[in-house]
């Protein structure tokens, strides 16, 4: 149960900071662009939600079965699936023109980091070694 509310509450807002106002911004760097960073579009977060909560929980499922099969890299491998559920989409609508270009690629990130982060915060933590003062 706290994968599933680590995922579905901390991923989509991630994901729109990460689109919004680090990726967008560097597209219109690179396009020569002003910046268009506005809080203002904090209004949008109830879409991010909508539109994110699917695939935080498509990861949420990915890392769980992961975490039971006991895969070592398990964020990683997670972060590499949002990655591509967060890119396919994308390269299905490949013919248009918006989709072509070098740093494309580059909208998979927005899957991928908020899904390693809640990998990270939903894994159970260990309990810390016990230390024993061992005398003579």
């Amino acid at each position: 149960m706290k994968r599933v509310l680590v995922f579905t509450l901390v991923a989509p807002p991630l994901s729109f900071a990460i689109a919004f106002w680090i990726l967008l911004q560097a597209a219109t760097w690179a396009a020569g662009n002003p910046f268009t960073f506005n809080l203002r579009q904090v209004a949008l977060l109830p879409t991010a939600y909508l539109i994110g909560v699917i695939p935080a929980l498509l990861a949420a499922t990915y890392d769980y079965v992961m975490e039971e099969a006991d895969v070592s890299w398990r964020a990683g491998l997670t972060a590499m699936f949002a990655y591509a559920i967060s890119y396919l989409p994308l390269v299905i609508a490949g013919g248009m023109e918006f989709t072509q270009g070098p740093v494309f690629w580059l909208f998979g990130l927005v899957g991928a980091v908020p899904a390693a982060l809640c990998s990270w915060l939903a894994t159970a933590q260990e309990q810390a070694p016990q230390l024993r003062c061992v005398t003579a």
